[in-house]
């Protein structure tokens, strides 16, 4: 296997450095960065995109309790790396140990693999997370990570071979492997799956959202002063605000850009605006929740609803696309 050094661009050291300090809006630049590639790390290993999802939320809550005690940004990439392959391959175990009736649901993999599943259906439901790991099982192991990736990341083997420590050549020729183990029209599929279910900004958010009061580690401790802490629930508001709104005018603008005509574009940018719309109101609540001592119970059904109405958002988006996809 070949392996570079998974150093970290100039201003991600700088949130790194910051991120070690307490700084959250710095952490979060650093979840938004990486995001894509804990989650593909986690998929590849449980083959399912909800558990991949709680396994890389789990990884940065303990990045930020062990950020303290990193010394170098050079070793941070690694380290998300290794702690998110040990949590899914843990998950995967305790599931494994778990007393569940998976009969009925291996048939309907298989009939909907030999079926021939039409591509609009590939995206509806439990069949997504199902046919896709189905598919996973068919590429060798060490192919799963760079293929989920390279598809997440807009298909840059280069960007890839930086996030997962890799030559460039090494992830071409695990792509290659992957491509042969795959038949054309399910590799295009999988692309679509891994595009779609890629972790967004309300993934990025709920990870920032979730974080305890404590500094980032010992070492944090015991260089913070308490008054880091001590924003008032305005300011605090302001700023989640600043970080959610940044990037979702990042996403949009990624997505926008690669329109296909001026009526895609259009449509885009209203589906942007309603997006900010919904993630900003997102975040006041988040914030009104802890003013007004919500129970769990109605935050969780609470947050429910938001994310039900993101993955709707996603869909939508999807949609638009699929519409304005060049008739074959």
């Amino acid at each position: 296997m070949t392996m570079i050094t998974s150093a970290l661009p100039p201003v991600l050291e700088d949130d790194f450095l910051a991120a070690r300090r307490g700084d959250r809006d710095a952490f979060a630049r650093l979840v938004r960065v990486t995001q894509a590639m804990v989650a593909s790390v986690a998929l590849a290993v449980t083959r399912d995109v909800q558990l991949s999802e709680d396994v890389a939320q789990e990884t940065y809550l303990k990045a930020w309790q062990r950020l303290g005690s990193m010394q170098q940004a050079e070793s941070f990439l690694p380290w998300l790396r290794q702690v998110t392959r040990n949590r899914a391959i843990d998950h995967v175990r305790r599931r494994r140990h778990q007393e569940l009736a998976l009969g009925d649901t291996d048939a309907r993999i298989s009939n909907a693999v030999d079926g021939g599943l039409d591509p609009d259906a590939w995206l509806q439901g439990g069949q997504q997370s199902q046919l896709l790991a189905r598919a996973l099982d068919a590429v060798p192991d060490d192919s799963r990570e760079v293929l989920l990736l390279f598809y997440r990341e807009g298909q840059s083997s280069r960007h890839v071979a930086a996030l997962l420590g890799l030559s460039d050549g090494a992830v071409r020729k695990r792509l290659q492997r992957a491509r042969d183990a795959l038949q054309s029209e399910l590799l295009a599929q999988v692309g679509e799956v891994a595009r779609h279910s890629a972790p967004g900004l309300a993934f990025a958010t709920l990870v920032v959202a979730s974080l305890g009061p404590a500094e980032a580690g010992a070492a944090t401790a015991a260089t913070a002063t308490a008054g880091k802490w001590a924003l008032g629930a305005i300011g605090s508001v302001f700023a989640a605000l600043a970080v959610v709104l940044g990037a979702v005018f990042w996403e949009v603008r990624q997505y926008v850009s690669r329109a296909r005509n001026p009526v895609e574009r259009r449509e885009l940018l209203r589906h942007g605006i309603v997006y900010a719309a919904l993630m900003a109101s997102f975040v006041g609540v988040l914030f009104w929740s802890k003013h007004g001592a919500w129970t769990f119970t109605t935050l969780l059904a609470v947050s429910g609803v938001y994310a039900l109405a993101i993955i709707g958002m996603g869909v939508r988006r999807a949609r638009i696309h699929r519409r304005h996809r060049p008739q074959r």
